[in-house]
C-alpha cells in the first residue's frame, strides 16, 4: 500500500483506515493471511517536487520488485502516477487506486488500463475522488448571507495533486452560475498571504477554498497545512470551505466534504475481491460513494456568521470547538474523531 502523504495524514490515512477494514470484513487480516508492506510518499513535505516524487517513485518500484506483491494498492496521485502507472499492463500484478483526483481519461490516454468504467480489462481498478465542490457551493450558499451572487476564491498549491484538483475544481464547478468562481495556483507562502488578503479586501468575495496544504517559505523552507493554517484561521476574515471533517474539526467553517474513509472502504472491497480471486479488469471503476456535510460553529461565532438552524440539522458533524494552535504539530489523522 503505497500513500502520497507522509504516515498518518488527515488525507491518506482514512482512506488507508477503510481499505483496511474492508479486507478485514472479508476475512483478509495483516498478520494472519496478509503480508502488507506500507510505504509513505511525504509528497507535501520530503518530497513535495516532481523530480524528488519522481525519484521516491523509483524507489518504490524497487521495493516491489523485490517483494513481489500480489496486489499494489496506491492512494492519491503521487502514487497513481508514480508507482500505479508503470505497472499498468503486468500480468504479475493486480492494482487498486483510490483518491484518483486527475481525470481517469487522462491516465488511461497515457497508458490504456480502461475500456470502459464497468468493465475496465486490464489490470486496474480503483475509485476516483469526487470532491463535491459544486454541492460545497450550494451548502455554503445556504449558510453564508450573500455567497450566492457573490464570488468565491479557490486555490491549491503546485504539487501533483494540487495541479490535479484544480483541474478537478473547473470540472465540477462548470454549470455553476450562482456563484462567481476563480482558482488560483500558490507556490510560496507570500502568494497565499497575498490570496487571503486579496479576499479579506474584496466585499464581493463571500468565502474561500483554500485547499493549499504545502508552500515554500521566504528562505526556501517547507510550510505546510499546520502551519498554513494556523496563520489562515488568524487572518482571515471569510468562511473556509473545508477538504473533509478535520478540516473542519482543526477550525474551518466547513461545507460539503469529501469522505476518504467511505472511499478507502469502496477500494478495500474491490482489493479483497481481487485477493479472493476475481480478475481487476472484471471489478467496475467507481466514483468516491459520498460527501458529508460539516460546519465548525466556533469559527462561523468569530466570523460573525449565524448558520441557520436548518442548515445545522441538516450536517453530519457540527463542531464546536477548533484545534488551533496547531503550530509545531503534525496534521496527523486523529481516530478520536469519530465522525470520520
Amino acid at each position: 500500500m503505497v500513500q502520497s502523504q507522509e504516515k498518518g495524514h488527515v488525507c491518506g490515512e482514512p482512506q488507508a483506515e477503510g481499505v483496511l477494514t474492508a479486507l478485514a470484513e472479508a476475512g483478509w487480516q495483516e498478520g494472519l493471511n496478509l503480508d502488507i508492506r506500507f510505504h509513505y510518499m511525504e509528497y507535501y513535505t520530503k518530497n513535495a517536487t516532481a523530480e524528488l516524487l519522481h525519484a521516491d517513485g523509483q524507489r518504490v518500484l524497487a521495493k516491489i520488485e523485490e517483494f513481489e506483491p500480489e496486489l499494489v494498492i496506491t492512494l492519491d496521485d503521487g502514487a497513481i502516477k508514480e508507482v500505479m502507472m508503470p505497472l499498468v499492463g503486468r500480468s504479475d500484478v493486480s492494482l487498486v487506486f483510490s483518491g484518483m483526483n486527475v481525470d481517469i481519461n487522462v491516465y488511461n490516454s497515457r497508458k490504456p488500463f480502461m475500456q470502459s468504467a464497468a468493465r475496465p480489462g486490464a489490470n486496474v481498478t480503483g475509485v476516483t475522488e469526487n470532491l463535491y465542490t459544486a454541492e460545497s457551493m450550494r451548502v455554503m450558499a445556504e449558510a453564508v448571507p450573500g455567497l450566492a451572487g457573490g464570488s468565491v476564491l479557490l486555490a491549491t498549491d503546485l504539487t501533483v495533486t494540487g495541479e490535479a484538483l484544480a483541474k478537478q475544481f473547473a470540472r465540477e464547478l462548470k454549470d455553476v452560475r450562482d456563484v462567481k468562481w476563480e482558482i488560483v495556483r500558490i507556490q510560496r507562502f507570500d502568494e497565499y498571504r497575498a490570496f487571503i488578503e486579496r479576499a479579506n479586501e474584496d466585499s464581493e468575495v463571500k468565502a474561500v477554498y483554500p485547499l493549499v496544504l504545502t508552500t515554500e517559505g521566504p528562505a526556501g523552507e517547507r510550510i505546510t497545512a499546520p502551519q498554513i493554517y494556523d496563520w489562515t484561521i488568524g487572518h482571515s476574515r471569510k468562511p473556509e470551505m473545508a477538504a473533509n471533517y478535520y478540516f473542519a474539526r482543526m477550525g474551518l467553517f466547513g461545507g460539503a466534504v469529501v469522505n476518504f474513509n467511505a472511499m478507502g472502504l469502496r477500494a478495500g472491497r474491490k482489493a479483497a475481491a481481487i485477493l479472493s480471486g476475481t480478475k481487476p479488469g472484471e471489478i467496475a471503476i467507481e466514483e468516491s460513494p459520498d460527501f458529508a456535510i460539516v460546519f465548525n460553529i466556533k469559527r462561523a461565532h468569530d466570523l460573525g456568521i449565524e448558520i441557520p438552524i436548518h442548515v445545522l440539522t441538516a450536517a453530519n458533524a457540527v463542531y464546536k470547538d477548533d484545534l488551533v494552535p496547531l503550530l509545531g504539530r503534525p496534521l496527523i489523522y486523529d481516530r478520536s474523531i469519530a465522525s470520520f
